[in-house]
């Protein structure tokens, strides 16, 4: 009350076009900035979300193509570990040089691994210099020298029995160098006390053919190694640009601080089968952040550009209402001090031009004017409440069941997604429930199917809450065809709600509560629903308290509200021989029956 005293009084003191420019600044600019601002600030995030879900579906699609090329490498590594053929090569004691090579030529392993599989570009197999007596070792056998024991990968792989990968240079074609990862595997060989070591390396150009770039810069290392395989070519052989060793999870996407400036990216990495190292995979989209800024800001232009328009046609409309308004009232003043020379200068169709010619009128005789005022004032204040219940009608109009539909469908389906079936099935009920109410609240009639399929959703929620301690069943009169019959809506629902509520609630959870839904035709070809339930039941005096109240509703409780509107709307509206009657036992149970004439749909229409 007295909000509105003080809206009235700083209305009552402002000119008109201060109360149109404060009206703009409440009803348009507030609400249309709040609103713009949450709807930025949701879209903003849901966009980030989505390219940032993008970066990561395309992170996963170069984890699985390393996952898959390591396992085959893996797999090679097995099946020449385990080899008969070559652990007798390696052991076997050659008479000449000449039969060591034969042999060698003759062991197409090798040949068959590269030419089955375009993985690999290159497979090695180092061995001790003093097995080949001086014999040429052919393409796929290679003498351990005193350069090759100088080098970082034999150090490792000598000091450490297990296996690890490297990014190594490799010169190419035009003895141009480039990074390639390679599988270093030591193969021990007990008969002669020493080991051999075979070197797979993985095909870039094949990895690439795997990999969808698309949009994105993909960059991939092992552990600390410079990159060996990314989208810029000319940048392999540098360190990677994120910082993997403060990852805290397998995946971690996001804005990220890639060459100096942030970017949308995601850092994953896989650990091989048996080995110790990390290969890291960071998957970059550029343009990303760029397309959403871009987004975000037209979103901001166009916000202000509407705020704008309308300031401008608020503002433009101000100054025209504001001189006819001062036309007005100088030609009144004019009037009031008896002159009533006065020139009709507002022209248009509407409000105020009437009020001119009005006053026009009121000049040529008082009286009739004054009768004239009076009725315009009447009028007025007629088109003032019409425009009062207009204004209340589309407030009401607002309320949009859809949106509470779409919205109970959106949290049915989050949880479906998440596997709650359970509560998916509960929200489609309550919005099967929700809907048949909303749809007929205003409805003098509904057919009885619709009624019982209500009720049969209503006991399936229920249902849910109670488990076993509420089992129901309905029986249907198979000469009644329930969708040519109807009554008033929700008429049957609040009896079954109060066997419930009143009569099931309070059982123990080791006695099953049962309530029987029973539609039949009685002999004087009336529609009858009994309603049973073998809940506590009532004594006498309880039933006689119940019933009186059937007619005359209990003061100050909402105890026995609802059977008294049910009884309530069955005399209203079908006359008073109809209605309820109960009848109830204690340690038995309730059976409510309700009575109603059988009007059937068809032959109404007719």
């Amino acid at each position: 009350m007295k909000l509105s005293r003080i809206h009235l009084d700083f209305f009552s003191k402002q000119k008109v076009g201060r109360q149109l420019r404060t009206l703009y600044i409440f009803t348009i600019l507030l609400p249309v900035v709040l609103l713009g601002g949450i709807i930025y600030f949701f879209s903003y995030r849901q966009i980030t979300e989505n390219y940032t879900h993008l970066c990561e579906l395309q992170a996963r699609q170069v984890r699985s193509v390393f996952t898959t090329t390591t396992l085959y490498l893996q797999n090679v590594y097995d099946t020449v570990s385990t080899d008969d053929k070559l652990r007798a090569i390696l052991t076997s004691d050659y008479e000449d040089a000449d039969t060591l090579e034969d042999t060698l030529a003759q062991y197409r392993v090798f040949q068959e691994i590269l030419e089955n599989n375009a993985s690999l570009s290159s497979l090695r197999l180092y061995v001790e210099e003093d097995f080949f007596q001086g014999a040429d070792p052919g393409s796929y056998f290679v003498p351990i020298t005193e350069e090759i024991r100088e080098t970082a990968w034999y150090r490792q792989a000598a000091s450490t029995p297990s296996n690890f990968w490297k990014s190594e240079i490799r010169l190419g074609q035009y003895d141009i160098p480039y990074q390639e990862l390679t599988y270093y595997c030591r193969i021990y060989v007990p008969k002669k006390n020493s080991f051999a070591i075979l070197v797979m390396t993985v095909s870039n150009d094949h990895l690439r053919s795997l990999i969808n770039e698309n949009e994105y810069e993909i960059y991939v290392s092992v552990n600390s190694d410079p990159v060996f395989l990314c989208t810029d070519r000319s940048y392999a052989g540098n360190a990677l640009p994120a910082d993997a060793s403060k990852m805290v999870s397998k995946q971690e996407s996001g804005p990220m601080d890639i060459f100096g400036e942030e970017a949308l990216a995601s850092l994953t990495y896989i650990t091989p089968y048996a080995t110790y190292d990390n290969i890291y995979m960071l998957v970059v989209s550029n343009d990303a952040l760029t397309h959403i800024h871009r987004l975000g800001l037209v979103f901001i232009l166009v916000t202000l550009f509407a705020v704008a328009f309308s300031a401008l046609i608020i503002f433009m409309y101000t100054r025209y209402f504001s001189a006819r308004i001062q036309t007005l009232r100088l030609a009144m003043h004019k009037v009031a001090h008896n002159d009533y020379e006065i020139v009709n200068s507002i022209q248009g169709d509407d409000e105020l031009s009437a009020t001119f010619t009005d006053l026009k009128s009121m000049v040529s005789t008082l009286k009739e004017n004054e009768a004239k005022i009076y009725k315009a004032q009447i009028r007025e204040q007629v088109l003032y409440n019409q425009q009062q219940q207009m204004e209340l009608k589309l407030l009401t109009s607002q309320i949009n069941p859809h949106f509470l539909y779409n919205t109970l469908e959106t949290i049915r389906m989050k949880a479906f997604s998440e596997g709650n079936r359970e509560v998916a099935t509960a929200i489609k009920l309550l919005g099967k429930s929700m809907r048949y109410v909303l749809n007929n609240t205003k409805d003098t009639a509904a057919s009885l199917d619709k009624e019982i399929d209500y009720i049969r959703t209503y006991l399936a929620i229920q249902q849910m809450r109670f488990g076993d301690r509420l089992n129901y069943k309905i029986r249907i009169d198979e000469s009644l065809n329930l969708s040519q019959y109807r009554i008033l809506p929700l008429l049957i629902q609040p009896i079954v709600e109060n066997a419930i509520s009143h009569g099931l609630k309070d059982k123990a959870p080791d006695e099953p509560g049962h309530l029987i839904l029973k539609i039949s035709r009685s002999r004087d070809d009336h529609l009858v629903a009994d309603v049973f339930d073998n809940g506590a039941g009532m004594t006498g005096e309880e039933l006689q308290q119940v019933l009186l109240h059937l007619e005359i509703p209990q003061p100050k409780s909402d105890h026995g509200v609802g059977l008294y509107n049910i009884n309530n709307r069955v005399h209203l509206f079908y006359g008073r021989e109809y209605g309820l009657t109960i009848r109830s036992r204690r340690g038995l149970g309730t059976l409510v029956t309700l009575t109603l004439p059988l009007v059937n749909l068809t032959e109404e229409e007719v």
